[in-house]
């Protein structure tokens, strides 16, 4: 009777009130467990897009100010020959000379722009110390004995850019460029070059007379770097920049300050918002006590008195924005591009996530041209 009894309690399974609290207890533990879900979810999609924007920024920085550190190198701060600028026009010209480092304030949207130059110190060569070139030269020589040399001269090809520059002169250091018209021949240590007539090219006239004068007997000579960086922010066709996706580009043939964006350009980091350059040129550097001081630091150098400050440019300070690659899909964090330099905010506000990085970097070729 007994065991009877206990086998009929067993079968009789869960009352309604038990399998309510059962079920109560579930929806409040799967609800916990989708919110901590959601949470984390979120969470890390705000990580993810922290540390997508502090990459982007580090490596665009560091492109940066590995360029503006080596600004100058090979010349006395401008170049002649080739590539002239018209500070005043913003274009090539082939009166002026090519400064080391040339600014463009608000050039797009607010966005600045700079073009750094300098030559390739890993490419460096001396020219063959027994042949003596007019100014007006087809082609430039260099000894073939010379380890290295080979490989550095079947490096160049037709389009490139070659500097040689010359230590000698009192003035200082006489630099040249030319473009590139026939590949390098590592066999007879020649390399061709599009020849500088007389009365063309008036920057380089004035140092090296294509009529009747000789390029120094012995120069050093390397491949030319003119690189240009700003930020492709426009529906325009060119590039793959756009006011949604902004990108921070490279130009390598200086065709930027006459027409803008190339389909050439190469694409460096995207999502990269706002590009803001200052610059501490010599002379407001020794006008105020140094580049500690904020007077010593301006926008554009073709504002101040004088030549063109590019020339003679001490520091460079970049200030950069990259934002989230995508809006914040709840819609409920809201933001808007930072004032930076004199670059004012942007309004309204959207659901993008921001950065800010800004660094400054000694343009030390430049500087120790005027280093007592």
């Amino acid at each position: 009777m007994r065991a009877t009894h206990k086998l009929r309690r067993a079968r009789q399974g869960f009352t309604l009130l038990e399998m309510m609290v059962a079920v109560a207890l579930s929806i409040i533990v799967t609800a916990a467990l989708y919110a901590l879900f959601i949470a984390q979810s979120r969470q890390f999609m705000t990580q993810d897009s922290q540390s997508y924007m502090h990459q982007n920024l580090r490596f665009a920085i560091d492109i940066l100010s590995r360029s503006a550190r080596m600004a100058g190198y090979g010349t006395g701060g401008e170049v002649t020959g080739e590539l002239g600028f018209d500070p005043a026009s913003s274009a090539v010209s082939n009166v002026a000379t090519l400064p080391a480092v040339i600014s463009y304030d608000s050039w797009s949207g607010g966005t600045d722009a700079i073009t750094i130059v300098y030559a390739d110190p890993t490419l460096e060569m001396m020219t063959a110390p027994n042949q003596i070139n007019a100014c007006s030269t087809s082609g430039i020589s260099f000894p073939t004995n010379r380890p290295n040399y080979g490989t550095y001269l079947s490096s160049y090809g037709v389009g490139d850019y070659v500097m040689c520059w010359d230590y000698a002169p009192a003035t200082g250091t006489e630099s040249y460029l030319w473009s590139v018209q026939s590949a390098g021949n590592s066999s007879t240590g020649g390399l061709g070059v599009t020849p500088i007539t007389a009365g063309v090219f008036t920057d380089f006239d004035a140092v090296c007379d294509p009529a009747d004068e000789n390029l120094p007997p012995v120069m050093h000579c390397s491949r030319a770097h003119i690189l240009t960086f700003y930020i492709d922010n426009t529906d325009d066709g060119v590039g793959p920049g756009s006011p949604q996706h902004p990108v921070l580009m490279m130009d390598l043939d200086f065709d930027f300050p006459s027409t803008g964006p190339s389909t050439d350009d190469v694409p460096l980091v995207d999502d990269i918002e706002d590009l803001q350059i200052s610059y501490c040129p010599r002379s407001l550097a020794t006008a105020v006590g140094g580049c500690e001081s904020a007077a010593a630091w301006t926008d554009n150098l073709g504002t101040t008195s004088g030549p063109y400050d590019g020339t003679e440019v001490w520091m460079v300070r970049f200030s950069l924005v990259a934002r989230s690659m995508r809006e914040d899909e709840r819609g409920v964090f809201r933001s808007s591009r930072p004032s930076l330099e004199n670059h004012s905010p942007t309004d309204p506000e959207d659901g993008y996530y921001r950065q800010v990085l800004t660094t400054a970097v000694t343009a030390r070729n430049l500087r120790m041209m005027h280093t007592p």
